[in-house]
């Protein structure tokens, strides 16, 4: 009997592997991940960081976008996230694909330790694991690695918490801290902020209901632990938050995002039936999605499950019969907890269709910090597929649910019927909208009917275990299925070869520049189309060679624009410069070092046909001049930027309160070799017969350090976002290096936090034996 319990308790962890390795086969088998932000951001920056790694050199700076910018500063990158370290083994199309599934099955045995914790029976236990690690929320969102990745630390960070607040011992501090660093680690800071507030109530919630009764010194010594704990998880990813919060500080969102931009995907409630029927509106898997615009669906979905929500619907309602017997019914004591999470996060996911988020945003600290308000939908997800699993404890075969059974499968069938005579007698319908209604409806009359189906056919109390066990597997399959399906297609995968080096692409003269209108055309209407995820299969090839941001990363073509999360304010404001230029624009590209850019809007002088243009003067990266104009701050330096007299090749803009412009004798002549060009370190040796200034067009950014034959120098920002060098007479050897700020600081936090962690972990598994 024991062997068989044993089976049974760990039979949900085995589902979820068979249903995450049919999902995922095609990765298994070497397709890759590419739809989207796979190819657009995550598998670039890898690539080129762990190459950087692998010739010995910690990957600090990115010289492909922008005019360079901080590569492991970027949050999302997670390059200190110890899974990701597999990039160095394995090839990176595969390890990439491979963490992503890892992630899946992690979420599911973090899900499976906390609900064991909570009391869960098998069978509830396996409903919460499979309605959270394979609900729409992690799944449709699996090419966002850094989303889906944080997710599934969520029910880890419950689990550790709870022992800690039950009991309070040394090993749990030291795992809290490991796991809490690994979670701030994974990349996506919003969905672990999302996290640990939801923790935090959790935590206060337990504190003042908890299951046992304990002394309230106990309880506050509990929370102080938890703190304390949450401490070290900070320091534990030092190395990478001290990096980030430099960049953030310096970032067009270090003073919040403007409202309208933050709240652009707000969970609009009429997709509150998706939670019901995943493709209610169709799906971008068969092109049939019909917000055409209105909507992004993998931000939108949380679908758990059919049969998952009615189990947490029932959850409710078996608290609400209970609620003066909880002593004899604990398993729902929690009831309160989950459902006022899920609806919050529901009301919060509203964001600009409620009525409450402007105050939010205005008045809550991190509220103007975080964009689309639909990923407070984390909360539903996670707390309805708890409450799913404790709703499984009331399934029984009383009068009254049979009875109301009956009527759901005669409903369920009933819809199937109406739905299909209705795709009948109106075929002739030319209706996108109607045909996706139908399948819609289709799919819902199915699955209420086998959900009924199943609770009509659930074994009486008493009948051989083995009964039970057959049955319960069939719930377990059943709600499996019943996920792979809604998740068909929202993952596509394309041959291995999309990231291979050896495409035939010529490189362009100097940097690429995409003006924004068309850069978003090109992106979402010929290749990565939001309602239809098909087009970018078709046309891999195409998407592949087109070297928009940031893919031109893959073919080592560096390029003007910037499609990291976080981007230096200047370089932003200088792009907003040349967007409004439009036209006028070509003096402000030739400064940024572009040759060549793509649009609808030509630059005056350019040559090119279509939207393909050709700057008639060859432009550099790097550039002696003999004038310099001295600006107080940004708003000065726009200014002489726009002034029609500038001439980047004569004249650089300087902002630095103390700047005094040369007084000997500018040169005639100057000439600037390369000696070397590495991510993080350039050389160059300037001859000339006279003083001047050695112009980069490289980002002026914090940790950036020159050196002049040997000595320190002054490194200036100029033309708003750039570099610029007083060279002497007769020239000079120049040295850059980048070494970010607080970088040591970090690794040494980092390092003497994993090691107090561990001393906890060590110290509280040798006092074990006393503690129990």
């Amino acid at each position: 009997m024991t062997k068989r319990r044993e089976i049974t308790q760990w039979l949900p962890l085995a589902i979820l592997a068979i249903a995450t390795a049919l999902l995922f086969y095609p990765l298994i088998f070497g397709r890759a991940l590419f739809w989207g932000l796979p190819s657009l951001q995550f598998y670039p920056w890898r690539q080129f960081a762990f190459d950087e790694i692998r010739e010995g050199r910690i990957p600090f700076w990115n010289p492909y976008v922008g005019g360079g910018a901080p590569l492991i500063a970027n949050y999302q990158s997670a390059i200190f996230y110890p899974p990701n370290w597999l990039h160095l083994f394995l090839s990176n199309y595969y390890a990439m694909g491979l963490i992503a599934i890892l992630h899946v099955f992690w979420a599911g045995l973090g899900m499976w330790l906390f609900t064991g914790h909570l009391g869960f029976a098998p069978l509830g236990r396996g409903v919460s694991v499979l309605s959270f690690a394979l609900g729409n929320y992690c799944i449709a969102r699996f090419g966002s690695f850094p989303t889906t990745d944080a997710a599934a630390w969520i029910p880890w960070m419950f689990w550790i918490t709870l022992r800690i607040l039950e009991q309070r011992r040394l090993r749990d501090i030291g795992l809290m801290g490991m796991i809490t660093g690994m979670q701030l680690l994974a990349g996506h800071a919003q969905t672990t902020w999302y996290g640990l507030v939801a923790l935090g109530l959790f935590a206060l919630w337990y504190t003042r209901w908890p299951a046992r009764p304990t002394a309230p010194k106990l309880r506050f010594l509990a929370l102080l632990l938890c703190g304390i704990a949450l401490v070290l998880g900070l320091g534990v990813a030092a190395i990478q938050l001290v990096l980030t919060q430099e960049l953030l500080s310096q970032s067009q969102r270090s003073g919040g995002v403007d409202y309208k931009v933050l709240t652009n995907l707000s969970y609009a409630p009429a997709r509150i039936f998706t939670m019901f029927t995943p493709r209610f509106f169709g799906t971008p898997a068969d092109g049939s999605y019909l917000t055409k615009g209105r909507g992004v669906y993998f931000e939108d979905t949380a679908y758990i499950g059919f049969l998952p929500l009615i189990s947490a619907i029932a959850a409710m309602i078996g608290w609400f019969q209970r609620r003066k017997l909880l002593k004899h019914h604990p398993i729902f004591r929690s009831v309160p907890f989950w459902s006022l999470l899920s609806l919050a996060g529901l009301l919060l996911a509203t964001g600009r269709f409620g009525p409450f988020y402007p105050f939010l945003y205005n008045h809550v600290p991190t509220f103007d910090n975080f964009r689309e308000p639909v990923r407070w939908l984390i909360w539903p997800a996670f707390g309805l597929s708890i409450l799913a699993g404790i709703g499984a404890h009331g399934w029984g075969r009383s009068p009254r649910v049979i009875f109301w059974t009956r009527l759901s499968a005669a409903a369920g069938g009933g819809i199937v019927v109406v739905s299909l005579l209705s795709a009948l007698f109106l075929q002739t319908a030319d209706s996108e909208a109607l045909q996706v209604l139908v399948r819609a409806m289709v799919a819902l009359g199915v699955v209420i009917f086998i959900s009924a189906i199943l609770t009509l056919t659930q074994p009486p109390t008493g009948l051989a275990s083995s009964s039970l066990a057959r049955w319960q597997i069939a719930v377990l399959i059943f709600i499996a299925g019943d996920l792979i399906w809604s998740a068909l297609g929202l993952n596509p995968t394309v041959s291995r070869d999309f990231y291979q080096r050896d495409f035939s692409i010529s490189k362009p003269i100097g940097r690429l520049y995409w003006f924004e209108d068309y850069e978003k055309k090109v992106k979402f209407d010929d290749y990565f189309d939001l309602d239809d995820y098909r087009v970018a299969t078709r046309r891999w090839l195409s998407a592949r060679t087109s070297l928009l941001p940031n893919l031109n990363m893959l073919d080592d073509i560096a390029i003007f624009n910037n499609f990291d999360p976080l981007e230096p304010d200047a370089h932003v404001r200088y792009i907003e410069l040349i967007e409004d230029a439009g036209p006028n624009s070509g003096k402000l590209l030739w400064a940024a070092g572009v040759g060549q850019t793509y649009g609808e809007t030509q630059p005056r002088g350019w040559q090119g046909e279509g939207t393909e243009f050709i700057t008639p003067l060859e432009p550099s990266t790097v550039w002696m001049v003999p004038n310099a104009i001295p600006v107080a701050n940004q708003t000065e330096a726009t200014q002489q930027l726009l002034n029609r007299d500038w001439s980047p090749d004569q004249t650089v803009i300087i902002e630095a309160a103390d700047f005094e412009p040369i007084t000997d004798a500018s040169f005639t002549e100057a000439e600037v070799e390369v000696l070397s060009e590495r991510p993080n370190e350039r050389r160059y040796r300037v001859t000339s017969d006279g003083a001047g200034y050695l112009v980069l067009a490289s980002t002026w950014y914090p940790g950036w350090e020159v050196e002049i034959d040997g000595q320190e120098a002054t490194l200036y920002q100029a033309n708003l976002t750039f570099q610029a060098i007083e060279i002497p007479a007769g020239g000079a050897d120049v040295t850059l290096r980048y070494r970010p700020n607080g970088f040591g600081a970090g690794v040494l936090v980092t390092f003497i936090a994993v090691l107090l962690c561990l001393m906890l972990i060590a110290i509280g598994l040798f006092r074990a034996p006393t503690e129990n």
